[in-house]
């Protein structure tokens, strides 16, 4: 396979790179890409990528594993009254623990129902050139097409520590 062309510069902070890439889309780049050690939220949110619902799924699992919790509780409370003491037969506080553990139990179960569903599916990613520093402590902004004269300009510009064209 052609490895494609375009221009990496290379970051030490991820302020000076996300500003990089705003000013890149900001001058009509279409492909930017980045690789860092770590999913930096300030870069996600320069490229313009929706943020992940895999939150608001787990969310919503852990709330139906306290639903189910205190109905599971509720319900054999219920069936079998069993009057001790002349407390209540339903009575909320001991069943907390029971719907606290369900919803951990549940949201961490649809939590990877989610996720392994969501890298099935899956999305191609483009590669971004291998360089070691990007596992480390570095972040590569690399773009592809379009005006690389100006796209090596607006990184230097940037901070980039360093900016190459990739062939």
């Amino acid at each position: 396979m052609q490895p494609e062309r375009g221009v990496l510069g290379v970051f030490a902070e991820v302020a000076a790179a996300a500003g990089a890439v705003r000013t890149l889309r900001k001058g009509g780049h279409a492909e930017i890409r980045f690789a860092a050690p770590a999913p930096y939220p300030e870069l996600v949110e320069a490229l313009g990528r929706p943020r992940s619902r895999l939150d608001s799924v787990t969310l919503s699992g852990a709330a139906l594993g306290v639903a189910g919790g205190f109905a599971l509780c509720i319900g054999t409370a219920l069936a079998w009254p069993l009057m001790t003491g002349g407390k209540p037969i339903v009575s909320i506080p001991p069943f907390v623990i029971i719907a606290f553990e369900l919803s951990v139990l549940v949201g961490a179960c649809v939590n990877l129902a989610a996720l392994a569903f969501s890298a099935g599916r899956g999305r191609r990613r483009r590669a971004v050139p291998y360089d070691p520093r990007f596992s480390a402590d570095r972040i590569g902004v690399f773009v592809v097409g379009g005006d690389l004269g100006a796209a090596e300009r607006t990184l230097r510009a940037g901070g980039a520590e360093e900016v190459r064209h990739v062939a």
